[in-house]
């Protein structure tokens, strides 16, 4: 069976992104001085950051999940960046062109060198992108691209991309990260998986698996060498040891931090807690080629039992927000007036009896490690139970969860969904049958 064609999401959560950082544990830094140059490094420097899991492919074709994401956006650059507001500029390319509504002309930097000291070209725009398209090559947002009918190279430092149909939403996919042709013409597109070469701020230095990436700052970044001098990401599944390496010091930040944990460490001295609006979500998905989840009707049933309420309030103690669409507050195309599945047990019974299954039915949910993701799934069996509902919870580490969630090892699992800026991405790389190779 082809997941494009049975993915059904029921209910999803606003994140709200929780950084957590321990002042003042930077090596080399004094807290009492204030460069008087900030974009110069002011000495040696490390930042070991705590997250929740391992990467799983650093080839920024072939990889969605948020942890691959944090090394993949330091290592590679691509021609447009998301900014501090979410919106995209120029990164790799100075300058945009746009002739007619579907030609866009993008003139590059010259001088921005790959990792490896050859200088990033048009050809390495355009190899990029090809490979993107091409459905043999199986990248991850082959969707994103179906706009764009030809890449054309005019010169070392200038590329058209030329659509099949007027796109607005196309300039929001270029932010991707450029690969270097001509090492994978020698080494191989699989190269890039666990030896990503970029022309980012940071160099791979190495992946010791599911013990630490190491980052090197790249001392011949187009914009300038960064401050810091190098970024650990440690993979600590545990969320309680994540906590404790941050309080005693083994790590300078963490991601995800427990709502429980919030206001605690926010009385902590040395440790800054930031919360910030998120632009994903969680969610359940269902295999609806199998039954019950076949039947529409079952899954509102699941949409009208589950009180979101009340896993806010005593997962995320009242830290997130029930979000009725994936496109969430934080776009621009928000709109808060979409209809509702609210909780209504009287209208799930209604479904049920319907459906043909008044006196419920057995099913399995999938998850990857994750204490507060259990958490909401413990609270969902005990909600369905009212109802008949039986669930069973099949916890997995992340790598095998991955693998398994586009496959039949259960009829539905929990995810998040991050990087909703434009209200295009939101739908299209998620819904969208052409998504899923």
């Amino acid at each position: 069976m082809h997941w494009h064609r049975r993915l059904s999401l029921l209910a999803v959560l606003v994140i709200m992104a929780l950084i957590v950082a321990a002042c003042g544990t930077t090596a080399g830094d004094d807290d009492d001085v204030t460069p008087s140059d900030p974009t110069e490094p002011t000495g040696p420097s490390v930042v070991r950051v705590g997250v929740g899991a391992d990467a799983t492919n650093l080839c920024p074709r072939k990889t969605t999940d948020v942890a691959s994401a944090n090394v993949i956006n330091l290592v590679y650059a691509g021609l447009l960046v998301y900014d501090e507001n979410l919106e995209i500029v120029p990164y790799v390319a100075k300058e945009i062109e746009m002739p007619d509504d579907t030609t866009y002309i993008f003139h590059l930097h010259e001088g921005v060198l790959f990792h490896d000291g050859v200088e990033l070209t048009a050809e390495d725009v355009k190899y990029t992108f090809d490979t993107f398209r091409d459905p043999e090559f199986g990248a991850r947002n082959i969707a994103f691209y179906d706009p764009i009918e030809e890449i054309i190279v005019h010169d070392p430092y200038t590329v058209e991309f030329k659509l099949a149909y007027p796109s607005a939403p196309i300039i929001y996919y270029l932010y991707a990260g450029i690969v270097p042709k001509h090492i994978a013409e020698e080494k191989g597109d699989e190269y890039f998986e666990t030896n990503p070469v970029g022309a980012g701020p940071y160099v791979f230095e190495e992946w010791v698996a599911n013990d630490r990436i190491v980052l090197k700052a790249f001392d011949d970044f187009f914009e300038g060498r960064p401050r810091i001098d190098e970024i650990v990401f440690r993979p600590i599944p545990e969320t309680v040891t994540r906590v404790v390496e941050l309080e005693t010091g083994g790590v300078d930040a963490i991601d995800d931090l427990p709502p429980e944990d919030v206001e605690r460490l926010k009385g902590v001295s040395g440790i800054d807690v930031t919360i910030k609006p998120g632009t994903g979500f969680e969610y359940y998905i269902f295999d609806h080629l199998t039954d019950p989840w076949s039947d529409k009707r079952i899954r509102q049933a699941f949409a009208h039992g589950l009180d979101r309420d009340a896993i806010i309030e005593h997962v995320y103690f009242g830290l997130r927000e029930v979000a009725h669409t994936p496109i969430l507050s934080t776009s621009w195309g928000h709109n808060p007036d979409v209809p509702k599945f609210e909780y209504n047990p009287d209208r799930v019974m209604e479904l049920l009896a319907e459906a043909g299954y008044a006196d419920g039915f057995s099913t399995t949910i999938g998850l990857s490690e994750s204490p507060t993701r259990r958490e909401i799934v413990e609270i969902t069996q005990y909600q369905m139970e009212d109802y008949g509902i039986d669930i069973e919870i099949l916890e997995m580490e992340w790598g095998a969860f991955s693998a398994a969630a586009v496959g039949e090892d259960f009829d539905g699992c929990i995810r998040g969904w991050s990087g909703q800026t434009d209200p295009d991405r939101g739908l299209y790389r998620q819904f969208h049958s052409s998504n899923w190779p």
